[in-house]
C-alpha cells in the first residue's frame, strides 16, 4: 500500500458538554489534558477508526486529524445530537501534511496510524500510551480491556528502515503494510528476533524516540 493523497482536518468543539461528549468517545482521558493529548476513536470491534491530536483552548477543544479516511466530522455529528455541543470544521490548517511529515515521524520510530488502513489494527499494537485503561466507557472499550487483561495482543506494528533489503525475498510472517520512501511499516509477532532482520535482511528496526 502507498499513500496517494492526504486529507487533514481540524474540528472545533464548543458547548457546555464538550468535555463529557468527547470523553465518552476517545480512548485517552481528557482529565489529564493540560495543553495537548493524543487519542484514538475506535470501532465497536475495538479497532482504530482514527487517531486524533486534541488541544485544549480557552472555550473549546480542537481536534486535529492528519489524514481523514473515514469522514470523522459526520461521525462526531452523529453522536453530538445527544449532547449540548457545537462542531465546526476548519479547512485552513497550521501544519503542512505531506509525505515528508510522515517520513520524519517514521525516522523517529513513530507511526501516525491515520496513514494505515483504518479499522484494521488494535490500538495497543501501535501506541498503547494513547489508551487509558482506568477511564470509563467509550466505543470499543470492552474489546480493548479484554485484550489487555487476557494478554491477547501477540503482535506489534514496527517501523523498519531499508538498508539493503530485497523486496522480492519472502520472509515468514513479514508483510509490508505501508512503504514510504525507505521505511516499511510491518506487523510482526512481539517475540520476533529483530537483530536477525538487520543482519540477514538489511532491515533496521527504528525504536521510538
Amino acid at each position: 500500500m502507498k499513500i496517494k493523497t492526504f486529507n487533514p482536518i481540524k474540528i472545533i468543539i464548543t458547548g457546555e458538554e464538550k468535555y463529557e461528549f468527547l470523553q465518552n468517545l476517545i480512548t485517552n482521558d481528557l482529565n489529564k489534558i493540560e495543553d495537548i493529548i493524543y487519542s484514538y476513536l475506535l470501532t465497536p470491534q475495538g479497532k482504530i477508526f482514527v487517531e486524533l491530536q486534541i488541544k485544549k483552548r480557552e472555550d473549546s477543544l480542537e481536534l486535529f486529524c492528519t489524514n481523514d479516511q473515514v469522514g470523522i466530522f459526520d461521525y462526531l455529528q452523529k453522536y453530538s445530537k445527544l449532547s449540548e455541543v457545537n462542531l465546526e470544521k476548519k479547512i485552513s490548517l497550521d501544519i503542512d501534511i505531506n509525505e515528508k511529515y510522515f517520513t520524519d515521524l517514521l525516522s523517529k520510530g513513530l507511526i501516525d496510524s491515520n496513514v494505515l488502513p483504518h479499522s484494521s489494527f488494535n490500538p495497543s499494537e501501535i501506541s498503547p500510551s494513547y489508551i487509558d485503561y482506568k477511564k470509563g466507557c467509550y466505543v470499543g472499550q470492552e474489546v480493548v480491556s479484554r485484550i489487555k487483561h487476557r494478554q491477547l495482543n501477540s503482535k506489534s506494528i514496527i517501523v523498519f528502515q531499508n538498508l539493503f533489503f530485497d523486496e522480492s525475498k519472502k520472509i515468514d510472517n513479514f508483510k509490508i503494510i505501508l512503504k514510504i520512501k525507505d521505511f516499511f511499516i510491518v506487523r510482526l509477532p512481539i517475540n520476533t528476533d529483530f537483530e536477525r532482520f538487520e543482519n540477514d535482511y538489511g532491515l533496521k528496526k527504528i525504536d521510538a524516540t
